[in-house]
């Protein structure tokens, strides 16, 4: 792969995101997502786009029905195959360093339960349950299952901090009771995403 044309540049440096960057001349950034007018350094032609459509064009993959965007018929089968691997390879890569599940055993569990055990189950859990009115009838294995549903939610909570490297003072910041109890009182509430969080909600 060494005799393929990559950049030279300090840009060259492989993204395991978007990998085949490498491979074209990014010339201009789009307003907007991740799209550039990118030269292609195999046949030198110019394309708009993000990494999927580098992708497309080098590696010959999903071209039917996309607009603007042709094949590559400067790379060679070699090199396209030196590609896949490195596309692969990035993959694995990611998969690797994504965070482990980490089981959390509760008091009511065995300490031998796995990360299974911590499944999603709570979310048939209705929040008007904890209605004092409503708690009233509530039965052994209605309050069984309350229990194992708190026990449950904490460790989701837990899990977020270990595997998120946060600060454990942060459970001491106001706004962190604040918004649990918030979204307590929303039933089908989503919290905001990666996008929201560094970009509508920053500016507000």
């Amino acid at each position: 792969m060494s005799q393929d044309p990559i950049n030279k540049d300090d840009s060259s440096i492989v993204d395991d995101k978007a990998p085949l960057w490498i491979y074209v001349k990014k010339i201009e950034k789009l307003a907007g997502g991740g799209s550039w007018r990118f030269e292609c350094n195999f046949c030198n032609n110019s394309y708009v786009g993000s990494h999927t459509r580098v992708m497309t064009h080098l590696l010959q993959e999903g071209i039917k029905g996309i607009k603007g965007i042709k094949g590559c018929l400067k790379v060679t089968p070699q090199q396209r195959t030196n590609m896949k691997n490195l596309v692969k390879e990035c993959k694995e890569r990611i998969k690797r360093a994504a965070p482990k599940a980490i089981p959390l055993p509760s008091s009511s569990r065995k300490s031998s339960s796995s990360s299974l055990d911590y499944d999603m189950s709570y979310k048939d859990f209705n929040p008007s349950e904890s209605d004092p009115k409503k708690r009233k009838g509530m039965g052994l294995v209605d309050k069984a299952f309350q229990i194992e549903a708190r026990e449950q939610c904490d460790g989701e909570i837990a899990r977020m901090f270990y595997t998120g490297g946060l600060s454990f003072n942060l459970a001491r910041n106001p706004h962190y009771r604040t918004s649990y109890v918030r979204a307590s009182k929303l039933p089908g509430y989503v919290p905001p995403g990666y996008n929201s969080l560094r970009t509508t909600l920053l500016q507000k």
